[in-house]
């Protein structure tokens, strides 16, 4: 009563509310769970007490991109000595379990949202993989909303 009153977040007007993992772009902590208000005119971020504003004007573009990794790992296997001790003694067990390279195929997604700052390109990244479906649901809504409009850039 004495304090300072709270002011609460209005959620009147949203087209769209989520949540991602912070990548990179904003002024916060890497892998930070940020909010995302999307409103007719502009885009809200919280994250923890910062909240930031840009508006929809600025923004050129958004899209998912996906990263594909493969990675290789090491799988060493115990059944293959056996049966190679089984069948050709210790140099069969030697041979059959040898490690062997192992390719393993992860993929993520990232949100990409691209805006002019002062004539200068920026992106903010998130990470989708919690929330695949919001990610469409911003993308579907800028292509929407910005179907005819391009932007120019002189170089």
């Amino acid at each position: 009563m004495f304090g300072k009153k709270k002011e609460k977040k209005s959620f009147e007007g949203i087209t769209v509310y989520t949540a991602f993992h912070h990548v990179n772009g904003l002024p916060i902590a890497e892998n930070m769970l940020c909010e995302v208000f999307s409103y007719p005119d502009r885009l809200e971020f919280k994250a923890g007490t910062t909240e930031f504003k840009l508006s929809k004007d600025k923004i050129t573009d958004i899209c998912i991109k996906t990263d594909t990794e493969i990675q290789k790992q090491l799988v060493s296997s115990v059944g293959g000595a056996v049966a190679g001790a089984m069948l050709f003694g210790t140099l069969g067990a030697i041979i059959g379990g040898r490690a062997k390279t192992k390719k393993v195929k992860t993929s993520t997604d990232y949100l990409i949202i691209t805006y002019r700052s002062d004539e200068e390109l920026k992106y903010i990244g998130f990470d989708t993989k919690n929330n695949p479906p919001s990610a469409v649901k911003l993308v579907n809504e800028f292509k929407q909303n910005n179907s005819s409009s391009g932007v120019q850039i002189e170089l």
